[in-house]
């Protein structure tokens, strides 16, 4: 985090630092860079179609629903979503 002042008050930047080879980020990675649980993720992704399912295959058989984030999502869940504070 970092402060700087605009108008006279003093706002907390968020800083998120990704490798720039790493084009690609799942729902748990997303949820512990930005501090938003994963609940609010799927609800917020979904109200501004952010990220995209990915389906794969388990050993039974059954589907697995996983969220997948591109760099420019991170970039826009960071900017409009708060951390979450529970």
């Amino acid at each position: 985090m970092k402060d700087y002042e605009s108008g006279g008050e003093t706002e907390r930047l968020l800083l998120v630092k990704v490798k720039s080879s790493q084009k690609i980020f799942t729902e748990a990675e997303v949820a512990s860079l930005t501090g938003i649980c994963v609940e609010h993720l799927h609800n917020f992704a979904r109200s501004r179609h952010l990220g995209f399912i990915a389906r794969a295959a388990e050993a039974a058989g059954a589907r697995a629903d996983q969220w997948l984030f591109t760099l420019s999502d991170l970039m826009v869940l960071v900017t409009l979503f708060p951390r979450c504070t529970h």
